[in-house]
């Protein structure tokens, strides 16, 4: 109880004030609070006047904030100490992550008079690095798996490594059939694209910097139309020759096709170029489900218009192997390319989805797995599918010999591929005499022209139902002269047939009427 008395005066009729008596107020103190809280906006009273008690409490000013609770009266410890935002409970099984300020206030007076210490232990403990809010001592920060990164990044190294015997192999066998049929010049362009792909995993492995993002981005598109540019031009060349229906002769030099790489790497360039000075990609702090903070590489709409760029590049190139699927290949390398794209284009669906869906989860070395098993996967592959056989056929001796493993087909082009294989046998099946200097009899050369005549006609035959009408034209004109040879075989008096050293047939007669003719065959005539 507390008592407030003022005393109160009386006049007397001269004017003098003399003691007349007392007015006391008796206030029952425990019905007021007491707000021990530097913040008063708890008061009761909500008056402008100044608190008195403000800041008497006995929280750490560091690690803890005071709340002020209502309705306890006049007594100290009418709060709770609750840990600052970056702090945490010690107690992790206490019912209450607070402490009592009733128990704050009893343990300070101990502490002031010498009896106990245990005033200095109640505090809240800091925060994990990165952790703005925690209910424990972990870390908020993504711990790298070092020894994973570690092993996958030898991975790649040895892979670098293993792609200068392939390179040696381009320059030292590139007059070998094999590999000269392969142009051994974008051969070696195809080893530096995947060189610049596969240095995606070796810029990846650190923490990710401002630089690295942006190294990542031109090694990776960079990387990928100079490996997978030339792939392509490949495909188109051999569908540009294949798809000719004249007669005249396309001729497309390797040298044609490095100008357009050439155009295609330039794009890119400009793309990059573009991008890096615009917007150029920075470090972000992302989080995962769990919590965990990870900085990254940012991702906006720069990456992915570069990867449907890229996937319009492999739909063009699917097309290409859809049209060349039944071209003739004598080492089979337009099949592998085309299964090299098929690949590509899988992959590279599964990556752009993996990276939109995974970007936000936060997790760098999942990020790091799938760039590494996208190379391995993708570039390897393709390198496996271009010099695999190629280096089998040169080790076995036979990369001079031509690979007769071609498919066949029952459609108009599997019958262009069968009007291809016997007008090449041709040139061992007509007029030509295989290793034999000694001359035929008049019998033997009219039964070489009948089968001329004969594989003419059936050749005349299918160019008609496959639709190459400059290629029939030419086979009529040649099965007319097939069967005036004959006749003019049968009017004459003198023959003989021999062959050359160069490849050519030539068949020397003398007619009835005294003049010498030849007729010669060379091996590419069709």
């Amino acid at each position: 109880m507390m008592t407030y008395t003022v005393p109160f005066l009386g006049r007397m009729p001269n004017g003098t004030y003399y003691f007349k008596g007392t007015s006391g107020l008796d206030i029952d103190l425990r019905s007021i609070d007491i707000n021990q809280c530097l913040d008063d906006s708890h008061k009761t009273n909500r008056s402008k006047e100044e608190n008195i008690f403000a800041g008497t409490d006995k929280c750490d000013r560091e690690s803890q904030e005071c709340e002020f609770i209502e309705g306890l009266g006049f007594c100290r410890g009418s709060y709770k100490c609750v840990c600052k935002k970056g702090y945490y409970f010690p107690d992790l099984n206490a019912e209450h992550h607070y402490y009592n300020g009733t128990e704050m206030e009893e343990q300070y007076d101990l502490f002031i008079s010498s009896k106990s210490k245990r005033y200095e232990k109640l505090i809240c403990l800091p925060c994990g690095e990165g952790c703005e809010e925690c209910v424990d001592g972990r870390s908020c920060i993504f711990t790298y798996n070092w020894p994973l990164r570690t092993t996958f990044l030898v991975i790649q190294c040895l892979t670098i490594v293993g792609m200068i015997p392939l390179f040696v192999f381009t320059i030292q066998f590139r007059d070998i059939k094999v590999v000269k049929a392969a142009s051994p010049v974008l051969l070696r362009i195809i080893l530096i694209g995947a060189l610049f792909l596969y240095c995606l995993a070796l810029v990846g492995y650190g923490l990710p910097t401002a630089t690295r993002c942006t190294l990542m981005q031109w090694f990776k598109e960079v990387g990928f139309s100079t490996l997978y540019g030339a792939l392509l031009l490949k495909t188109w060349r051999i569908s540009v020759v294949f798809r000719v229906r004249s007669a005249a002769r396309v001729r497309i030099t390797d040298m044609d096709l490095i100008k357009r790489l050439g155009l295609i790497i330039a794009v890119s360039l400009f793309y990059l170029i573009v991008r890096t000075v615009m917007s150029p990609p920075s470090v972000e702090m992302g989080k995962s489900p769990q919590g965990l903070k990870a900085e990254q590489c940012s991702y906006d709409w720069w990456d992915y218009a570069a990867n449907i760029a890229e996937l319009l590049l492999l739909l063009w190139g699917i097309r290409l192997c859809y049209v060349v699927r039944k071209a003739p290949s004598e080492f089979n390398e337009s099949r592998f390319i085309s299964w090299a794209i098929y690949n590509e284009t899988l992959l590279s669906l599964f990556l752009c989805v993996a990276t939109f869906f995974l970007q936000d989860l936060a997790n760098p070395d999942v990020l790091y797995l799938i760039w590494f098993f996208y190379s391995q996967l993708t570039t390897t592959v393709v390198i496996v599918l271009l010099f695999g056989s190629k280096v089998y056929l040169v080790l076995h001796g036979k990369g001079d010999k031509t690979d007769t493993r071609m498919k066949t087909g029952t459609t108009s082009t599997g019958m262009r591929q069968r009007t291809w294989d016997a007008t090449n046998s041709l040139s061992s099946q007509g007029l030509m005499v295989k290793q034999e200097e000694k001359p035929l009899n008049q019998v033997d050369i009219q039964e070489e022209l009948k089968r001329l005549y004969t594989q003419l006609e059936m050749l005349k035959t299918r160019n008609m139902v496959v639709g190459n009408p400059h290629l029939t034209r030419k086979l009529t004109a040649m099965a007319e002269a097939a069967r005036a040879t004959e006749q003019m075989l049968l009017d004459s008096n003198d023959y003989e047939l021999s062959c050359a050293s160069n490849g050519v047939a030539e068949v020397t007669y003398t007619v009835n009427n005294g003049r010498t003719c030849n007729a010669s065959s060379k091996g590419d005539w069709i």
